[in-house]
C-alpha cells in the first residue's frame, strides 16, 4: 500500500522525481500493459513492418532512380495514415486507459479478458487531454517542465532505439547502400526472400519501439498530476 501512496499522481514532484517514479510506475506494471494492448501491438508491428518495407523495397528505388512515384506514394501516405491510427489505439489501450485507471485507484489491474482492453470511449475522449494539459501548463508556469521532460524522452527514447533496434538500424542501412548502388549501375546481389526478411526484422524490431515508445506516457503522467495539484499563482 506504501509503494501505491508513494506512485500516486496526486501530489507534486521534482523534475527528477516525475521521470523516476514514470519508468518506476511502467517497470512495476510492465506486463500487465502487455497483457493489456498485446494484441494492438502486435498490429502496430505488422503496419511498421509493412510500412518500412515498402520504402525500402518499393518506394526508395525509384525515389532513387528519379522514377515516378505516385501509385507507390499513395500507398505510403495509406500506410502512414495506418501506423499513425495504430499508434494511438496502442498508446490508448497500453497507456492510458491503464494510467486513467491508476488516477482514480492508485493501482493498474490485470486486464479482465485475454484481449486486453479496448477503451474507444476514452480514445475519443482523451484527443482532448493533450491541448488540455498544455494550456494549464502555461497558466500554471509549467510550460518548461513539459518541454524539459519532452528532451529528456526524446533522447532516452534515441539511445533505446540504437540499443534495441540494430538490426533494424542495420537492415535499413544496408537496403540503402544496396539500392543507391543498383541506381549508379553497379551489380548488386540482392537475396530473393529479401522482402520478408526486412518484413519480419521491421516486424520484430516495431514490436520493441512500441514499448519503448509507450514508457514515455508514464512520465508526462506524472507531470500532468504536478500540474493537477499545483495551484495558479495569484497575480
Amino acid at each position: 500500500m506504501e509503494k501505491s501512496k508513494d506512485l500516486s499522481a496526486h501530489r507534486s514532484r521534482s523534475f527528477q522525481a516525475v521521470i523516476i517514479d514514470g519508468y518506476r510506475l511502467y517497470a512495476q506494471n510492465f506486463w500487465r500493459l502487455v497483457r493489456s494492448s498485446w494484441i494492438q501491438a502486435v498490429v502496430y508491428a505488422l503496419v511498421t513492418g509493412f510500412s518500412m518495407t515498402w520504402f525500402f523495397t518499393s518506394l526508395f528505388p525509384l525515389l532513387a532512380a528519379r522514377q515516378g512515384l505516385m501509385p507507390e506514394v499513395a500507398i505510403w501516405g495509406a500506410t502512414l495514415v495506418a501506423f499513425l491510427l495504430t499508434a494511438v489505439i496502442f498508446a490508448f489501450a497500453g497507456g492510458v486507459a491503464p494510467l486513467h485507471e491508476h488516477w482514480h485507484s492508485n493501482a493498474i489491474s490485470q486486464p479482465r479478458r485475454w484481449w486486453g482492453r479496448w477503451p474507444w470511449k476514452l480514445t475519443l475522449r482523451g484527443m482532448t487531454v493533450l491541448p488540455s494539459m498544455l494550456w494549464k501548463a502555461v497558466r500554471k508556469g509549467k510550460l518548461w517542465t513539459i518541454i524539459a521532460i519532452a528532451l529528456v524522452m526524446l533522447l532516452l527514447v534515441l539511445v533505446a532505439t540504437v540499443v534495441f533496434q540494430l538490426p533494424s538500424v542495420i537492415l535499413a542501412t544496408a537496403n540503402v547502400e544496396a539500392q543507391v548502388g543498383l541506381a549508379a549501375g553497379d551489380a548488386v546481389d540482392i537475396p530473393e526472400n529479401i522482402w520478408w526478411m526486412d518484413f519480419l526484422t521491421f516486424c520484430a524490431c516495431g514490436l520493441l519501439q512500441a514499448y519503448i515508445h509507450l514508457s514515455t506516457l508514464f512520465p508526462f503522467y506524472y507531470v500532468w498530476g504536478d500540474i493537477q495539484t499545483v495551484r495558479r499563482p495569484t497575480p
